[in-house]
């Protein structure tokens, strides 16, 4: 199984994540939300208020995980925002 580095920005330190129950204001509605560009999470956290953090974690792969992985924007990663 492989393993990636994944970023979190925030306005704190988050240790162990979790998944909220709110949050209908994001894109995909629910979730932990992490990116694979360190830049980018740095910008997501100078949107919040306090401090800027930017959490680093390594995920394991795991074969009971469904995951959808968009190299670029394309009419097929367009399809699966709308939906």
């Amino acid at each position: 199984m492989g393993k990636i580095t994944v970023y979190h920005g925030s306005n704190v330190e988050v240790a162990h994540p979790r998944i909220l129950q709110n949050g209908f204001y994001k894109d995909f509605g629910y979730g932990f939300y992490c990116t694979s560009l360190e830049r980018q999470a740095k910008r997501w956290a100078l949107t919040r208020k306090g401090e800027s953090v930017v959490n680093k974690y390594v995920y394991v792969e795991n074969e009971h995980v469904n995951i959808r992985d968009f190299h670029e924007m394309s009419d097929e990663w367009l399809d699966f925002v709308v939906e």
